[in-house]
């Protein structure tokens, strides 16, 4: 076999992999990543080689199934998950064997078929394209699949769903190289083909950055900016649920002792400071008993679902902890404790008033 005829395969298979790796992060250095790819598809090519039949440029398919042993290497050598990869792989294949393909037909259709010209207008189209598919599809596309939350099983099934897509536009692309001779409507039809897989990749970006903005915003509606607690719209939702909800559940109000003089003597970035420590370390407390959420200022409050700890209440007073990282000592706090049994007869503004009450007897016993 003629090594010349293998160089539009090897260009596909270095562009290819190239595309791939700027959409996903490595696990190791980049010279270590090269070396890997490049010894493992020097293995694949003797293989190949050694074992099959000898491809020729028009290719049988037997270039793309191969092109999936390449999953075991890049998932050793990128943090993603299998069907990112695939997916991601399923993408750059679409392109770099569109280009193989294009090429092909349209030396097959105006130029007579002639090897060293399919394998010119291959390079040509890589060095005008390459670089626009990777800022435009790549990227985009790359951001869409980090993005994905490995809980969101409609994400996973679109991008099942995409990659399939993919495959079949792949299959579809070495149908129209099987068949003898080239002609317009059939480069037509693989732009047509390309176009197609491109938008789908391109849609998909779309839908997750506004799934995420989306997020964002209602993230946003229901936190506090300081501390990344809970909010007071966050609080209230939480605790109608509980109301509606029928069972027994305990509200906690904490307020800080003596926050002004925080404020006063070291200044507000120091009492922000103080804050946010605060809100980490009682966060930290109340995991896995109770969610906490600031009420505004210097005041947080905790939701638990039936009676609230006596140890994790004491925890909270003393707030253990704090002196790791503490911005200042701290200065204590005075909290009110409020349990609540079904029936509910109250809503969630006289609850709240009643244990805001309590926490300031708290607080008074304290100046005593």
């Amino acid at each position: 076999m003629d090594p010349v005829q293998t160089l539009p395969t090897l260009e596909v298979l270095v562009i290819n992999l190239v595309s791939v790796g700027l959409c996903l992060k490595r696990k190791y250095s980049r010279r270590f990543t090269v070396l890997v790819l490049v010894a493992f598809s020097a293995a694949v090519v003797a293989l190949t080689l050694a074992l099959a039949k000898p491809m020729n440029f028009q290719g049988d398919g037997r270039t793309m199934l191969a092109g999936f042993v390449y999953l075991l290497p890049l998932r050793f050598l990128y943090q993603a998950r299998p069907l990112v990869i695939f997916t991601i792989m399923c993408t750059c294949w679409s392109y770099t064997f569109g280009v193989f393909a294009l090429a092909f037909l349209c030396s097959a259709t105006w130029f007579s078929g002639d090897f060293l010209c399919s394998l010119g207008l291959e390079t040509a189209f890589f060095l005008l394209t390459v670089v626009p598919f990777c800022r435009v599809i790549v990227s985009k596309f790359g951001f869409a699949v980090e993005n994905i939350r490995s809980s969101d099983q409609n994400w996973h099934k679109y991008i099942f769903l995409t990659s399939i897509l993919n495959f079949l536009t792949l299959a579809v692309m070495h149908n129209v190289l099987l068949q003898e001779g080239g002609g317009a409507p059939k480069v037509c039809l693989l732009l047509l083909l390309l176009f197609s897989i491109f938008v789908a990749d391109f849609t998909l970006y779309r839908m997750i950055r506004d799934s995420i903005k989306i997020e964002r915003l209602e993230k946003n509606a229901v936190s506090d900016p300081l501390t990344g607690l809970g909010n007071r719209t966050g609080l209230l939702n939480h605790l109608n649920a509980l109301l509606a909800s029928g069972d027994a559940f305990s509200v906690m109000f904490m307020d800080l002792d003596r926050f002004k003089a925080v404020n006063d003597r070291y200044g507000h970035l120091l009492g922000d400071a103080y804050l946010r420590h605060f809100a980490s370390v009682s966060a930290g407390i109340l995991e896995g008993y109770g969610e906490l959420y600031r009420f505004g200022g210097d005041e947080f409050i905790a939701l638990f679902r039936g009676i609230a700890p006596e140890s994790v209440v004491d925890d909270l007073r003393k707030c253990r902890g704090w002196e790791n990282g503490a911005p200042c000592p701290f200065r204590q706090v005075s909290i009110g404790i409020l349990h609540c049994n079904p029936p509910h007869s109250d809503g969630a503004e006289a609850i709240l008033q009643a244990v805001d009450q309590m926490m300031y007897g708290h607080k008074a016993q304290k100046k005593m």
